[in-house]
């Protein structure tokens, strides 16, 4: 269960950036997590909403946007979504692709009371 991690890792920086910039509250924090990170949006959102409880992000919202798995084929120059994640193997020769979107979870934005 990785999401307990990555959710510590996004309150923390979420502080860190609030208390930074003098805000009174976070009422939100947009995430974009590729389709290869593997992670579970509704795990993530529970552990999000225990590790918010007693700071100035209670009630904060978690909104998280899912960005697609694109790659590359060295091979023949296939650009284009992965459709199979599990074996990121390219459509038109089958060699694997180089991945160039979709495997990072990434703090995008807040909104903060100041």
């Amino acid at each position: 269960m990785h999401e307990l991690s990555i959710a510590t890792d996004l309150v923390n920086t979420a502080l860190r950036t609030a208390n930074e910039n003098n805000a009174k509250k976070v009422l939100a924090v947009t995430v974009e997590a590729g389709e290869l990170a593997m992670v579970n949006p509704e795990q993530l959102e529970f552990m999000f909403d225990i590790l918010i409880e007693d700071n100035m992000m209670k009630g904060a919202k978690l909104r998280i946007e899912t960005v697609p798995a694109v790659g590359e084929c060295p091979n023949c120059g296939y650009k284009g979504p992965i459709e199979d994640r599990f074996a990121c193997s390219c459509p038109k020769c089958g060699m694997t692709l180089k991945i160039t979107a979709g495997r990072d979870i990434c703090l995008k934005n807040m909104e903060l009371e100041i």
